[in-house]
């Protein structure tokens, strides 16, 4: 098994990386069962015979697991929905979710300091409680880290301290009651 790892900045820069070794392999899978600490703490580091890559964990937007195998596993979603990242041919089409019942499905468009955008799908339950429902729009950016499926297998997982603003399509009826309510000009 490989896996493939991008780091994305928030400077718009992306830096690639591949792991076949099995220890090495170990070892990441690791760090993502401890993915809440992601961006917190000590500066990640890459680093191989030819060279060693050091990240400021506060100056990455985004760290992208590539790997056939089903990486979903190993890392805990606090949210009560399952973010995928979309794909351009997806992002060609109109978007097509709504608020159903219990469920949702809405495209979360997701803009960082630096320039770089992830276009999610965001499917799962809607809570029945308005409280919590508008606890989830409001504690986005509270939290230590954030996952999503990556369209062609692997995981994903964002800073959202590096998250400038996100948006939501359809947009919901349950705004908090000090949301200004405007249309796009």
């Amino acid at each position: 098994m490989a896996i493939g790892i991008t780091v994305i900045t928030t400077a718009n820069r992306a830096r690639r990386f591949l792991q076949t070794d099995d220890a090495a392999l170990e070892q990441t899978i690791d760090n993502l069962r401890r993915s809440s600490q992601m961006f917190g703490g000590k500066p990640l580091i890459i680093g191989s015979a030819g060279q060693t890559e050091v990240f400021a964990r506060a100056a990455i937007a985004c760290i992208e697991f590539e790997a056939a195998r089903d990486l979903s596993a190993y890392v805990a979603s606090p949210l009560n929905l399952e973010l995928t990242l979309l794909t351009p041919e997806q992002l060609a089409e109109p978007f097509d979710g709504g608020f159903e019942g219990e469920n949702f499905s809405v495209r979360i468009d997701f803009f960082f300091a630096g320039g770089h955008v992830l276009h999610t799908r965001a499917e799962g339950v809607r809570k029945a409680a308005l409280a919590e429902r508008l606890m989830n729009l409001t504690s986005f950016f509270e939290r230590p880290v954030m996952n999503y499926r990556l369209a062609h297998g692997g995981v994903g997982l964002m800073n959202p301290a590096a998250i400038a603003r996100f948006t939501i399509c359809p947009g919901t009826a349950d705004l908090p009651r000090d949301a200004w309510r405007a249309e796009p000009a």
